[in-house]
């Protein structure tokens, strides 16, 4: 429960996180059209904040060694922080944190009803994440690596990207670091034929719009962590990569069409623009959409 008399604090307005940390992110996702995750990257110098709170879950990864000073909930530490490591701060939850030198950090924000969401679906019930002072995970370090990828290149890829991260993410925290781990029900088959088939429909219908995960578990029936699962399990790939394949595919066929240029085709196909589209297509063809329309 958050004292009315502590500063509460929501990381995705920068001028509320300028009240606890000393400067502005180097990269931000407030740009993105992000709903349930943002991602901010920092390099700061030696700084102490006031006791404050957070508005969201928040996970922060370390890109350099310092000296952290950090107290959550009335418990202390006081740590080497080297590069790779973890913390998690609940939403709500009273902390406070200094560091020794400039310390170079990604931070993960995550909403906390759509982790209520994600949980209720899984347990039936709200469950509470555990705070965490020092960990390592591989699976949280990959999709933030991801994201951070995916906001340096302008974040061209869309929503279903970034909501299947929020999803897996909210999944991985609440199997490890929840006071309830959730049952995870495995479907060997994955989806039903039928309900596959709905999917890739509307994935081939809407390849020129900016799809969101939540429209295609909801036209199926699932949730999106199960849309998520189910759908790999059956196709084999992420439904990003699906999507990202069949616009590639739509957009081989297009280039038949001498009368469209190829901006005009990255469009139909649904990529933000032609270096959008040859950078896919070359990695997936290995040549260029240029190329491929000479030859």
């Amino acid at each position: 429960m958050t004292n009315s008399k502590q500063l509460l604090v929501n990381l995705i307005k920068q001028e509320e996180s300028l009240q606890i940390l000393p400067q502005a992110p180097l990269l931000s996702s407030q740009q993105a059209r992000w709903d349930s995750i943002g991602m901010f990257y920092y390099r700061h110098p030696a700084h102490s904040t006031t006791e404050h709170y957070l508005t969201h879950h928040v996970i922060a990864i370390a890109y350099n060694q310092f000296h952290l000073k950090v107290r959550k909930d009335g418990k202390s530490r006081n740590q080497l922080v080297d590069n790779g490591l973890i913390q998690l701060t609940p939403a709500h939850l009273s902390q406070c944190l200094s560091w020794d030198r400039e310390g170079e950090f990604l931070i993960l924000t995550l909403c906390p009803k759509f982790v209520e969401k994600v949980a209720y679906e899984s347990v039936k019930r709200n469950v509470e994440l555990i705070p965490q002072f020092s960990i390592i995970d591989p699976i949280i370090q990959h999709t933030a690596e991801a994201l951070k990828a995916e906001i340096e290149e302008g974040c061209k890829t869309g929503r279903l990207f970034s909501e299947s991260a929020a999803t897996m993410l909210a999944v991985r925290l609440l199997q490890v670091y929840a006071t309830c781990k959730p049952l995870i029900k495995t479907y060997p088959d994955g989806f039903a034929k039928n309900k596959l088939q709905v999917a890739i429909d509307y994935i081939n219908t809407h390849l020129d719009q900016d799809i969101k995960l939540a429209d295609i578990a909801e036209l199926v029936g699932v949730s999106q962590y199960y849309f998520c699962h189910l759908f790999k399990q059956s196709v084999s790939i992420t439904p990003h990569k699906y999507l990202t394949q069949q616009r590639i595919e739509r957009a081989k066929l297009l280039l038949k069409n001498q009368e469209l240029s190829i901006a005009e085709i990255a469009q139909e196909c649904g990529f933000t623009d032609q270096s959008h589209l040859t950078k896919h297509f070359k990695r997936l063809v290995g040549i260029t959409p240029k190329a491929m329309r000479s030859q």
